[in-house]
């Protein structure tokens, strides 16, 4: 993320998805159903934390993509942008398929091609979804690196599975209480 490069940083963010789905569902295999359900989950720490000013529980888009089904509305869910066109377009070494263009500013539209615009600080939410998982409180990491969540800084080896401090920061900045 320090140099730009979106993809590369999404790539192992992606990779960490999975296997925490799978032990979120403790299932033996990493699937498509439990990758999105993760998702929709913690939907409102990935918006929180990927889309600052915004924290959903569901986030629907008219985006067109062919890997994706629309609804009657012609929206699909952020799940399925995330599985079927960020994480199966890296799997599969096509990023240039993907459709999205990425901002640095807080985005989540499209532009005039179509193309989605997405925050490059999406790749943060799904890292704090991943990195504040209960399921993952026994993972370790070198202690340099380092997260943020609204203006809380720390050291990742600190928040491994701490979904409470997530939600504590969340209701002190928001007044919402995740249960």
């Amino acid at each position: 993320m320090g140099k730009g490069e979106i993809a590369l940083a999404l790539t192992p963010a992606c990779i960490a998805l999975d296997v925490t789905s799978q032990r979120y569902a403790r299932a033996k295999r990493s699937s498509q159903s439990n990758f999105k359900k993760f998702v929709r989950d913690h939907l409102w720490l990935i918006t929180y934390m990927g889309f600052p000013g915004l924290m959903a529980s569901t986030v629907r888009v008219p985006f067109s993509h062919p890997n994706l089904k629309p609804d009657s509305a012609g929206t699909v869910g952020i799940e399925d942008i995330i599985y079927h066109v960020i994480r199966c377009s890296l799997v599969h070494s096509d990023d240039k398929a993907t459709r999205i263009v990425w901002n640095s500013a807080v985005a989540l539209g499209l532009d005039l091609a179509g193309q989605l615009i997405l925050s490059d600080k999406l790749v943060w939410g799904l890292l704090g979804a991943v990195i504040f998982s209960p399921f993952n409180k026994d993972e370790k990491i070198a202690a340099t690196y380092w997260i943020s969540i609204a203006d809380y800084k720390m050291f990742v080896s600190e928040f491994w599975g701490r979904i409470d401090l997530a939600k504590r920061v969340v209701k002190t900045y928001t007044n919402v209480d995740i249960p």
